[in-house]
């Protein structure tokens, strides 16, 4: 049976007086994506920066096998060794793109980067390469050495997609990829996903209130309220029959308006 990529075991987080996150526990397999859905401040942003070691957890841990299997529990290791696994093996999808990229430096600037970080040594090889990726992502190729400053927020959505996954990841943690984009942009951007998941094997925790984009991408769903994992299962079971009542009454306010 094939193993997961990532076990989560009761992680717990208090900020200030809000109880953040509360005992969430999951395995992500290779190859999946998991959705977290839930309203404005219900836990997900914080459990995807808890699982990314950006935050550290009250309790609970976060075992991470790496390509060579090694088992790190991501929020206890050394900070050099989790900045060296997001800047090669996992990937952080930030919702406002500024805060992933390097505004004032090329576009080829920021993906060479990873790139470079990542090991490869030859600056000329990964300038090519960065100029492939921007293909990827639908991105035109004479944009290359403008910042992203000058990119519109549909085409940094894209370049940070970019960025994170041309070191070919094996899992990435999305924060609303696409929030403040128009539809179109937004329905683009999700197929990019989709498709590169389903092309390199990729892990993924999609994290969403938008729970058309989480049936697209996902195949399994946690729902998150005051910090807590009120229901989870597969995508399509849980949006068709939710048993939560809180789940219930998110899937009738959003898709019965659909």
């Amino acid at each position: 049976m094939e193993q997961p990529i990532l076990r989560v075991r009761g992680l717990a987080k208090r900020l200030g007086d809000v109880q953040a996150c509360l005992d969430v526990s999951f395995d992500l397999y290779p190859a999946e994506i998991l959705a977290v859905v839930g309203e404005s401040g219900s836990g997900k942003t914080t459990l995807l920066k808890l699982v990314a070691g950006m935050l550290a957890p009250d309790s609970g841990e976060v075992l991470y096998t790496d390509a060579e299997g090694r088992v790190h529990d991501i929020p206890r290791i050394p900070e050099s060794l989790r900045r060296r696994l997001l800047r090669t093996e996992l990937g952080f999808v930030w919702q406002d793109p500024a805060d992933g990229l390097r505004m004032k430096i090329s576009a080829g600037g920021n993906i060479a980067e990873r790139l470079l970080a990542g090991g490869l040594r030859s600056f000329a090889r990964a300038r090519q390469a960065a100029a492939d990726w921007l293909a990827r992502v639908e991105l035109p190729a004479g944009r290359l050495d403008a910042p992203p400053e000058e990119y519109s927020g549909g085409m940094r959505a894209r370049l940070q997609l970019a960025k994170n996954l041309a070191t070919r990841p094996r899992a990435v943690f999305l924060d609303e990829p696409t929030a403040g984009l128009d539809v179109s942009v937004q329905a683009r951007i999700l197929d990019l996903v989709r498709g590169l998941s389903a092309e390199f094997g990729l892990a993924a925790i999609l994290v969403t209130h938008d729970l058309m984009a989480a049936r697209l991408l996902s195949q399994r769903i946690i729902v998150m309220k005051d910090g807590r994992a009120v229901e989870s299962g597969l995508t399509d079971q849980v949006l068709d029959d939710p048993s939560a009542p809180y789940t219930q009454l998110l899937v009738s306010s959003v898709l019965g308006e659909a």
